[in-house]
């Protein structure tokens, strides 16, 4: 490749708007990192165990594309469970991560339509998976809380969108779709013979979630990371679960891409999958009450309503936002920048189970 290709190449990719899209981090830094989607949380040691023990054992070469047979059951048992999404461990594919999720569904499924509809408050990595290669999308008006109603939905449908990005709960301020809203996107994708792509990263953490997959099992391509809260962010472990028609072609897309994801994080998601039903049920309450703290704390601070006990979206002022940034940085703080998802006015906070340090976050941002 000569100097002239390489520079027109460089060329091309700093002009891609959609690719370089600023995007918070993946995974938490630390304790006080509240800009990633997951919570930071130590990886409990059966899990270090486990994934130690593949490694002694010969686990270190490829393994099926897919994912080892037993997480792709797990993560199906885990769905049904959750969403009553009729899954099974063909209709999974285990990926490296939420943002392969992403990339695998758009481009793949994408390829066979001729137009993608995605909300106009979106999480960042939905837009660099776009701007891999050019794909015609049209944008849906979101309401307050992030979210395109229903009939913004039917009108991308009418206009000939027969692939939708739908995120529920929203990644930036954990609004999720009511059931009567769920119904009606289920009975519009069927109406439409549309695919639905539905992140449900969030779900775990959202009360009275109800997921379209358990209503439109044949139009939706499920999303999310594996087993939320078992502290995986950093091993970078996600799903995709859809009907069958549409694995094989983004599992020879995996195989191209990346072969498989990493065999000893697999082997420690599956030792997570035995451990989450109990953790979850002692981590919900105390994100919750600390959730509730905060925005005490917060006092007239504009909070977006949102069901979600993980995330607090807070609306300010584009110059007040600045501000709060720049305090929160010089105490060494992180936090998620809603302009990074399309919503200017938003500030976005990962919610930990640490209340004092979730009081001594809203003195500076009350400080600011």
């Amino acid at each position: 490749m000569n100097s002239e290709t390489k520079s027109r190449i460089l060329e091309l990719h700093r002009g891609n708007t959609l690719l370089n899209t600023p995007a918070p981090s993946l995974m938490a830094t630390g304790a006080i990192d509240y800009s990633a989607d997951e919570r930071y949380a130590p990886i409990d040691e059966r899990m270090i165990a486990s994934a130690a023990e593949a490694l002694e054992a010969g686990q270190t070469h490829y393994v099926d594309v897919p994912g080892i047979g037993p997480l792709r059951a797990a993560i199906a048992e885990y769905l049904r469970t959750t969403d009553n999404g009729q899954y099974q461990q063909a209709n999974v594919i285990v990926t490296a991560g939420i943002q392969e999720s992403r990339f695998l569904t758009l481009q793949m499924i994408g390829e066979s339509v001729e137009r993608i509809a995605v909300p106009a408050v979106v999480h960042p990595g939905v837009k660099k998976a776009l701007g891999v290669r050019p794909l015609q999308v049209e944008t849906m008006v979101v309401d307050a809380q992030g979210l395109p109603l229903v009939a913004e939905i039917r009108k991308a449908l009418e206009a000939g969108s027969r692939l939708l990005f739908l995120e529920s709960p929203s990644r930036l301020t954990g609004a999720a779709y009511s059931t009567e809203s769920v119904a009606a996107i289920a009975e519009a994708a069927a109406q439409f013979e549309a695919v639905i792509i539905w992140d449900q990263g969030l779900a775990p953490w959202a009360e009275g979630y109800v997921s379209l997959a358990s209503k439109a099992s044949g139009h939706t391509v499920a999303i999310g990371e594996a087993f939320p809260g078992m502290g995986l962010a950093s091993w970078f472990v996600g799903y995709i679960a859809a009907p069958e028609k549409w694995i094989a072609p983004m599992q020879s897309q995996k195989q191209i891409m990346a072969i498989c994801t990493s065999t000893a994080a697999q082997y420690a998601a599956l030792e997570a999958s035995k451990l989450v039903a109990e953790s979850h049920s002692s981590q919900l309450p105390r994100l919750k009450a600390a959730r509730q703290a905060l925005i005490a704390a917060l006092g007239t601070t504009e909070v977006i309503p949102g069901s979600t006990a993980s995330v607090l979206a807070l609306r300010l002022s584009p110059g007040k936002k600045q501000q709060v940034l720049k305090q929160l940085k010089d105490a060494g703080y992180n936090a998620a920048d809603g302009v990074d998802f399309g919503m200017e006015d938003v500030l976005r906070l990962t919610i930990t189970q640490d209340s004092a340090a979730l009081l001594a976050l809203a003195n500076v941002i009350k400080g600011a």
